[in-house]
């Protein structure tokens, strides 16, 4: 909706970014939590996590890329494609656009780069609370401070702009882990809540996303508080649904709008409901076939890499030194593929 008929809608899309930079920060500093003990040093930990993160977001980013290239996919709907260059089809195919200033490709690109440079920060955020109770919260203090004096210095450092919504995963982490939040409230008041952030970040407003980074802060913080208090979601139709979204929601995301592109640009002669039924059933079909044949191959691939860079030596397991995680909780058992 957000790229058809209502530029209004981009920030209700923009909202969605924002809960996944907060969600998947929180899964990834659990991920960390269960490498540490079988790492047996702070730089195979390190080298582990950016191993599985890397097999996990290049392959299918760059397969976009060049499926754009070779098909011609504009950059939302209803434009027409024109060629970037070469500078930045590279820079579009490493993720590196925000550092080299140049043209996302496509629409869904623009949030990449962000994720890739903040899960090279997040091991250090996860070794900046080990084993140390609420220090979370004066990390999203110092992101604050991070986020409204570096991009000033910079565009290449927009980064940090975000920096507080993915500490606000931090966070939550935190509060999980440390039993504060106790996860007292029912599991409704999540979708709830969602709804009441998202009226207070300005779902229909015409702003530009810069004007609204404190909101975006604010309610992230918010979220991740609400997270560490809610109940898990009872076993059932609904909780099963929301796992297959999660488990396939990075190639819901990358294709969404191709997908989009030839149900409205491609197939503009066709009838209507046929345009709608295409949209439905390959919104579901594309990410799972994607998720089978290019996601989970390369998942377990990094998997594999990391245990070898991650396998405690005998030498090494005399000298070193794991402190204690606090805490660990059952909301963790979570996919951390997203």
């Amino acid at each position: 909706m957000s790229t058809i008929g209502n530029p209004s809608f981009l920030s209700l899309a923009r909202f969605g970014v924002l809960i996944f930079f907060v969600h998947t920060s929180l899964v990834l500093m659990e991920s960390l939590d269960r490498l540490d003990p079988t790492a047996g040093s702070n730089s195979r930990l390190f080298g582990g996590f950016w191993v599985r993160r890397i097999f996990r977001i290049y392959p299918l980013a760059m397969l976009t890329v060049v499926l754009v290239v070779l098909f011609h996919v504009p950059y939302i709907p209803g434009q027409v494609y024109g060629w970037i260059g070469a500078k930045a089809f590279l820079s579009n195919l490493f993720l590196v656009q925000n550092l080299t200033l140049t043209t996302d490709i496509i629409g869904p690109l623009w949030s990449l780069p962000l994720e890739v440079q903040m899960y090279i920060l997040l091991p250090f955020a996860y070794l900046a609370i080990r084993g140390r109770r609420y220090r979370s919260l004066f990390l999203w203090v110092l992101s604050v401070i991070l986020a409204m004096t570096l991009p000033r210095l910079s565009p290449r450092l927009n980064v940090f702009y975000f920096a507080p919504c993915f500490t606000s995963g931090i966070v939550a982490y935190d509060l999980v882990r440390s039993r504060l939040g106790r996860w007292k409230l029912p599991s409704w008041t999540w979708p709830l809540g969602i709804c009441i952030f998202i009226l207070l970040f300005g779902p229909h407003d015409n702003e530009l996303f810069s004007s609204k980074f404190h909101r975006a802060w604010a309610t992230s913080l918010l979220l991740g508080i609400l997270y560490a208090n809610v109940r898990e979601l009872p076993a059932g139709v609904i909780q099963r649904l929301t796992h297959w979204i999660a488990e396939h929601s990075y190639g819901i995301y990358l294709s969404h709008m191709i997908i989009m592109w030839v149900a409205v640009d491609r197939m503009h002669a066709k009838p209507l409901w046929f345009r709608v039924l295409f949209l439905v059933t390959t919104s579901i079909a594309v990410p799972a076939l994607l998720y089978v044949s290019i996601e989970k191959p390369f998942i377990l691939i990094g998997q594999h890499v990391a245990r070898g860079l991650l396998r405690t030596r005998p030498k090494d397991s005399a000298t070193s030194v794991v402190l204690p995680v606090l805490a660990p909780d059952s909301r963790f058992d979570l996919p951390d593929s997203q």
